[in-house]
């Protein structure tokens, strides 16, 4: 079926400068069509909660996230059509918008021949946005007059860029901060706010959404403020005598310096001194306690929600309209309700940062705030050319940032199994003096794990993005690989890999892939593209690709001493082909890994890496 919406494009002044078509096919039926704001939409589903299973959708309850109303999938092809009234000497440019983002691909690639009649001017196309999602809008160009901007969202097809997206930065981000927090890092250094701040908006925003996770800073205030640390402070009263509930030895003696503040009675106490028999103070000065707030700790406290505050508005102003934008109106608010509690009209003005108060150091709630304010002050000096580049404008490249975070989960994995606590000089090349972080690859990446299993240890190298060739240690024995991430095993001077590649990439991709191996391979490059309309009801499934396992059958077959192959991928089902049925090696196949709440997929992988090298100590009778 044909989805096809109509956007008639005006320009500031309502001028009407022609029609957009934007047309694409889906399997699923919709007889529905309406108009929403001049657009006409046909066959395209409203919904509330955006999916992948049809290339246009219109949501229709936006909530809290700003969601673009229009929304469009990466990874589809849209067929685009301009039409308007013919004018002589007049330059229409189509859809310039997305030709100026900062993506270094232009997502509208127009046709090469002319459409054009006597009456009218027309521009048809194809629109295909990748693997960039985000939000950005649609537009043309009258010469120089631009028309208004139609904004949409570009949703993605295998995780919700909404929820999962900011989950996988957050773990990211996570790490940076524990670069410098971490005692033992090249980059720790003892508390110093003198430092020059850097200004890269997506290294604020980075952190910014690892802060803003529901398990970091909001569960952490919500906490706090049913917590808060409090101190006893003593002030004096004038109360009737009469009234006095404690009178102490000060109390005595200040009444009894000044004699005016006495009257005669015969009510005083039998035990009170005989000069002060038949004398009673008119009133006395009370020490009474009450219950205080404002304490250094809690003025640091307020002071980091203030920082936080002004960053974030400075950082609105500097943004462009898009997702970062939204979020970061999201923050304001959440921010701004922060500041609006009444407990902290109670605490005073911060003068100095409390930096070594074991409060905020050991305490739960505060030790955390301090994290999040050293996170801010300091990580962001950080240069992290992996992520920063793959930030484009408010679009991001999924692929290459699911790469990276697979990484760490795979690590993760791994420090589990070793029992062996994070080193980031093995995983980091660290410049120290310009605050530089590069993720280490190839060789120089391996890192160490002694594995116990059975009670026997086993050795395990990993390394990312490491080169295998027929002129490399360890070799292919046709061309050159260079698979994500590769697990040596070794037993006793036996050597085993298994590889793993993160697969968010997308079909064209992996078509690509066999494509370059050479014109022998022809018939499976075909054969893939036959195979597409299948992979089209797998990604509805959430499943992987058969052409994913096909890449992992050729790491396997040509990468020599490997046992096992495995594409990562955000999805919710597992594959696994084996070789002898019932044993986990020699095979190839799928795992899913999410981002988000991931903590079953990475047991179940470490359960998997587990009896890998369980099978290979029976397989070669591996000594304690």
């Amino acid at each position: 079926m044909q989805q096809e919406i109509i956007i008639p494009l005006e320009d500031q002044y309502n001028n009407p400068l022609g029609n957009l078509s934007i047309i694409s096919l889906t399997e699923v039926e919709f007889n529905s069509e309406f108009e929403i704001n001049n657009i006409q939409y046909k066959n395209v589903p409203q919904v509330e909660i955006p999916d992948n299973t049809t290339p246009i959708q219109y949501c229709s309850h936006l909530g809290k996230h700003h969601f673009a109303p229009l929304m469009f999938l990466e990874e589809t092809h849209y067929q685009v059509l301009f039409e308007s009234k013919k004018e002589e000497s007049v330059k229409f440019t189509v859809l310039p918008h997305l030709s100026n983002s900062h993506t270094n691909y232009n997502p509208f690639e127009p046709l090469r021949f002319q459409m054009d009649d006597e009456h009218s001017y027309r521009c048809a196309g194809t629109l295909n946005f990748r693997s960039y999602v985000g939000k950005s809008f649609l537009d043309v160009k009258k010469d120089s007059v631009r028309s208004k901007s139609i904004p949409i969202e570009v949703r993605s097809k295998k995780i919700k860029y909404y929820d999962q997206y900011p989950a996988m930065i957050a773990d990211l981000s996570e790490i940076c901060s524990a670069l410098i927090y971490e005692l033992k890092s090249p980059l720790f250094q003892d508390f110093n706010l003198d430092y020059k701040k850097k200004s890269t908006l997506y290294e604020d925003f980075m952190l910014l959404e690892y802060l803003f996770r529901k398990e970091n800073l909001p569960a952490t205030y919500e906490y706090l403020i049913r917590n808060l640390y409090s101190h006893l402070d003593s002030y004096q009263e004038m109360v009737p005598a009469t009234y006095a509930s404690s009178v102490g030895p000060g109390e005595i003696i200040q009444f009894l310096s000044n004699g005016a503040h006495l009257y005669q009675s015969k009510n005083t106490p039998s035990h009170w001194p005989i000069k002060l028999k038949n004398y009673m103070p008119h009133n006395i000065h009370q020490i009474n306690y009450q219950d205080s707030v404002d304490t250094p700790e809690n003025r640091f406290f307020k002071y980091f929600l203030e920082s936080l505050d002004i960053l974030i508005l400075d950082l609105i102003k500097k943004s462009k309209e898009g997702y970062v934008k939204d979020k970061l109106c999201d923050y304001s608010d959440e921010v701004g309700y922060y500041l609006s509690s009444k407990w902290l009209k109670d605490v005073g003005k911060m003068e100095y940062a409390p930096l070594n108060s074991q409060v905020l150091q050991k305490r739960e709630g505060y030790r955390d705030i301090l994290k999040y304010f050293l996170s801010l002050e300091l990580s962001f000096r950080l240069s992290w050319e992996e992520i920063s580049d793959n930030f484009k404008g408010y679009e991001r490249k999924l692929s290459e940032l699911y790469e990276y975070w697979c990484y760490f989960k795979l690590l993760e994995v791994l420090n589990k199994l070793s029992n062996k606590k994070l080193d980031f000089a093995d995983i980091f090349e660290l410049n120290k003096d310009e605050w530089s972080i590069n993720i280490k690859k190839g060789e120089k990446s391996a890192q160490i794990f002694n594995i116990e299993v059975e009670g026997r240890k086993v050795k395990v190298k990993l390394m990312y993005n490491r080169l295998f060739s027929r002129n490399t240690r360890k070799k292919s024995y046709s061309l050159p690989f260079r698979p994500d991430y590769s697990l040596l095993i070794d037993l006793d001077g036996n050597i085993f890999f298994i590889h793993f590649d993160a697969k968010y990439r997308s079909e064209v991709e992996v078509l690509d892939f066999y494509e370059k191996i050479g014109s022998e391979e022809q018939k499976i490059f075909h054969d893939l593209k036959e195979a597409n309309k299948r992979d089209a009801e797998e990604e509805r499934l959430h499943k992987f690709k058969n052409g994913d396992i096909y890449k992992m059958h050729t790491y396997k077959d040509a990468i020599l001493k490997t046992e096992g192959a495995y594409v990562l991928y955000p999805g919710s089902r597992e594959g696994l082909f084996n070789v002898v049925p019932g044993e986990p090696i020699p095979s190839v196949g799928a795992f899913p890994l999410n981002p988000g709440d991931n903590e079953k997929e990475k047991y179940d992988l470490g359960d998997f890496i587990t009896a890998v090298l369980l099978n290979l100590i029976n397989r070669w009778g591996l000594e304690i």
